[in-house]
């Protein structure tokens, strides 16, 4: 049974995130955390009015921050209809990503399912900042970002975007492998060329890729590098209608470029893809 982390806001976003995760482990009854920090609300004791009633003032934001999470998930339940998995409610002071990675070495986690952005983040934004945070932090298990208010679709079209800058371990694909093989999911690497030909360190990643996945329904798609890297890539998934974007932890230069431009392209506001951040093996 897998252990699936969903960090939440209470935002119609976050439970976006949460539905599409129990959809996409439908036929795989899993564990869900559905997590909460209320560390926002406990910065405001640095206010003298709550000096003497810290202890008594966290009680209260842990049980509505219980409260909230319950009915989130009885929500779920009621709109699934029926299902398999089972919950579990965590809520904490601690910092988001301090929380997340206490959770995941504590219970076991096998994937993060948040949202792109929360309450406070604006509608033009692409990814909010806390999703951005857990992608920097995040490295020993696969994040799963979904957008805002996205319908969930099963997943027939992934896309693997890579430089074949780093080497590959079977350990690192395994959950990319894991989602095409529920779906009977096409995938296809995506590469932006940005030389005329690969070194031969990207040449040995690659023969090393396919190695790995010599089994596996994988296509090669080589794009030429027409704008930015992460620009290409992005016009791709729009045009092709791809289902999940895979990328690696390391790949973050990707997320950074989205993360940094307020407007990429409309073309980016357009997308409705999630992002799969596979771990890192360092």
């Amino acid at each position: 049974m897998k252990t699936i982390l969903v960090p939440t806001d209470f935002s119609n976003n976050a439970y976006c995130a949460l539905f599409y995760a129990a959809k996409l482990f439908e036929e795989e009854p899993s564990r869900f955390i559905i997590f909460n920090s209320f560390e926002a609300q406990v910065s405001k004791l640095t206010s003298a009015v709550y000096i003497g009633k810290s202890e008594e003032f966290i009680n209260e934001l842990l049980k509505a921050s219980e409260a909230e999470c319950l009915a989130m998930q009885h929500k779920l339940v009621n709109d699934l209809e029926t299902t398999k998995h089972t919950f579990k409610i965590i809520c904490t002071s601690l910092l988001l990503t301090s929380g997340i990675n206490e959770i995941i070495a504590s219970e076991n986690v096998d994937f993060v399912v948040m949202g792109s952005k929360g309450k406070t983040a604006t509608e033009r934004i692409f990814i909010g900042s806390n999703s951005f945070k857990a992608i920097k932090t995040i490295k020993e298990v696969p994040l799963l970002i979904i957008p805002d208010q996205l319908e969930y679709k099963e997943p027939k079209k992934i896309g693997f975007a890579s430089g074949f800058k780093r080497t590959y371990s079977k350990k690192q694909l395994i959950p990319l492998k894991e989602i095409a093989k529920l779906y009977n999911a096409k995938t296809t690497i995506i590469h932006v060329n940005e030389d005329e030909k690969l070194n031969d360190a990207q040449l040995a990643n690659l023969h090393r890729l396919l190695e790995i996945s010599k089994n596996e329904d994988f296509d090669i798609n080589w794009l030429p590098e027409e704008h930015s890297k992460a620009e290409t890539i992005m016009e791709h998934v729009y045009e092709e209608q791809l289902d999940i974007l895979a990328i690696c932890y390391y790949e973050q230069s990707f997320i950074s470029y989205l993360f940094r431009e307020q407007v990429v392209k409309e073309i980016a506001y357009q997308i409705r893809t999630p992002l799969l951040v596979l771990p890192s093996i360092d």
